[in-house]
């Protein structure tokens, strides 16, 4: 199935058309639901509806930087259930409001929050950067930030013996009280951390023209290399270290700020990242013999945040449900809020008669707090409803219109790398799920009438498991609800810009997210003329293999806040 015929003549067609295909899948959109809503006003015969979206009465590229930029008014760092988030959540709920026709409810929960104390010196929010503190010989070197979830020590910090230990060598208890300086897990230090493209793409049904020549690369971002850090400050807090310093090889003012990890687990000990000139002055002290001190201004306790869910009724109770997070950092990584408040918007203005099935928008917390992500107790609630026929899929929407950030030497011999803008689009993937036709030829023949550059769809990430479906990692918050075997398609990207909030908003082509969302809505609506068991394609099979005890994905679940002893 390849949508190559002109888009443009396929945005509407008459309203005869639509009920006939309406009453042919049955008047919920679904040949096997009965729960279709009564009193709905039968449609005329010849009102028109869109089959893909209408860019014409679409929100244009300066609109999604305004509710982009109405998401970062509250301050740089967003963090779980902080003032500023919980102000961003409040704005959306507003906005929702502005559109109309929406259903809305809360989904309240408990979190044990963590945030810096610093106030940024915008005025708004909390500083990361400032939160960071790093002391030898009297002398304060310039940090990065402190890293999330760091213990807080107060301004005294933690003080003890400065010394280096590589990537390759484990920590133990012969470094119990000392200071480590460590480095940033790169592609030079840690080949798992860059794996190569050719391995990500393994599992591609589809790849823009663009893609081709990354092939033999590799896939170097630093995001890949939060396990690693996350697994030092464990083995770390095990030992008892004194503090971990983690150093870039790029300039600290092009990082500053960074936030990751972003499990939600409270590691047992400081931590701080400095840049690659910093490194320079440590490595300089350790040969010196000194110690060094480490603070951590943050801070612990109990808070709550809630997930966010607007429903837009439709011709039957069964959902197609759209979700994102909705706290953050910089302006890609809660940018699925501006797609999805401009696709609300355009769907709210579709007649009813248009909306075969009803739209639900998630806006999920706590995606910065991975432990106790809003996105695993929604999908438990859609995991036990598709079972009761209410939902028909599930679409996650995150980090969308990137721009490709590189490292690469940096000049006049300085030590280390630089990051720069390629002038490309960042690569992102879209994750249509195996043994799944429909989803995938429709995922296809959206972007190939968008014509939307450094795409990739792909059926998951990692060699195929032992379980079924054979790939279980859609990258980010659609792993959930496809490791609970609810109909998932998912888009993500990974760029340096995902943690570093310093890029603002020259971090995203809103050119590119325009034509990205514009083939989410493409997607949805062309799903939406399908039958209820169409759209489940495989997944009925593996639900009845879950039940019959064999072996699926993992199932999602809550994990402790506290690091293990």
């Amino acid at each position: 199935m390849r949508f190559r015929n002109n888009k443009k003549d396929r945005v509407r067609f008459l309203g005869i058309g639509f009920l006939s295909l309406f009453f042919l899948v049955g008047c919920n959109g679904s040949s096997s639901n009965n729960n279709s809503k009564e009193n709905i006003e039968e449609a005329p015969e010849e009102v028109a509806c869109d089959v893909i979206i209408d860019e014409s009465k679409f929100a244009d590229e300066g609109q999604l930087k305004a509710l982009m930029a109405q998401v970062v008014q509250y301050g740089d760092l967003r963090s779980t259930a902080s003032e500023a988030h919980e102000s961003a959540i409040d704005w959306i709920e507003s906005e929702i409001g502005r559109i109309g026709g929406f259903e809305i409810r809360s989904d309240e929960f408990e979190i044990q929050r963590w945030q810096p104390t610093p106030a940024d010196p915008s005025g708004l929010g909390r500083s990361l950067e400032l939160a960071g503190k790093l002391e030898i010989e009297g002398q304060l070197i310039p940090v990065v930030g402190a890293v999330p979830y760091a213990l807080g020590t107060g301004e005294q910090g933690s003080t003890g013996e400065l010394i280096y230990l590589p990537r390759n060598q484990a920590i133990t208890a012969a470094h119990a009280g000392k200071v480590i300086l460590r480095d940033f897990p790169t592609a030079a230090n840690d080949p798992a951390s860059a794996p190569p493209f050719s391995h990500l793409m393994a599992s591609a049904s589809y790849m823009a023209p663009d893609m081709y020549a990354r092939l033999p690369l590799l896939y170097e971002r630093p995001f890949l290399g939060a396990l690693q850090i996350h697994s030092d400050l464990i083995a770390a807090g095990k030992v008892g270290a004194g503090a971990v310093i983690f150093a870039f090889d790029v300039p600290r003012e092009q990082v500053s700020g960074y936030f990751d990890p972003h499990l939600g687990i409270h590691f047992r000990l400081p931590a701080i990242f400095v840049g690659i000139d910093e490194r320079a002055e440590l490595m300089d002290a350790i040969a010196a013999g000194h110690d060094a001190t480490v603070a951590v201004l943050a801070e612990r306790d109990a808070a709550m945040t809630r997930n966010l869910i607007a429903t837009l009724p439709g011709q039957s109770d069964e959902r197609i449900v759209l979700f994102t997070n909705t706290d953050g950092n910089t302006w890609v990584q809660d940018n699925g809020i501006a797609a999805m408040l401009a696709l609300a918007d355009y769907f709210a203005r579709q007649p009813a008669k248009c909306r075969p099935r009803t739209l639900e928008f998630a806006f999920n917390s706590a995606h910065l707090h991975d432990s106790q992500d809003g996105t695993i107790r929604y999908g438990r609630e859609l995991n036990r409803e598709f079972d009761e026929g209410s939902v028909a899929f599930t679409f996650a929407i995150e980090h969308l219109g990137t721009k490709e950030i590189l490292a690469k030497p940096r000049a006049n011999g300085k030590p280390g790398r630089e990051l720069y803008f390629t002038g490309k689009a960042e690569p992102t993937v879209w994750f249509a799920p195996e043994d799944h036709p429909l989803m995938t030829d429709t995922a296809i023949g959206a972007l190939l009438d968008r014509e939307v550059a450094g795409m990739s769809i792909l059926s998951g990430f990692g060699g195929p498991g032992n379980h079924t479906p054979m790939r279980c990692n859609f990258g980010g918050m659609g792993s959930i609800t496809h490791a609970y075997l609810v109909p998932t398609m998912g888009l993500i990207a990974g760029p340096w810009s995902l943690w570093a909030p310093n890029y603002g908003a020259d971090a995203v082509d809103f050119s590119l997210m325009r034509d990205l969302v514009l083939a989410i809505g493409d997607s949805v609506m062309t799903l939406n003329s399908h039958t209820s068991e169409e759209i489940a394609g495989p997944y009925k099979e593996w639900r009845d293999l879950r039940e019959q005890g064999g072996r699926t994905c993992w199932q999602p679940d809550y994990k402790s806040e506290d690091a293990p002893l």
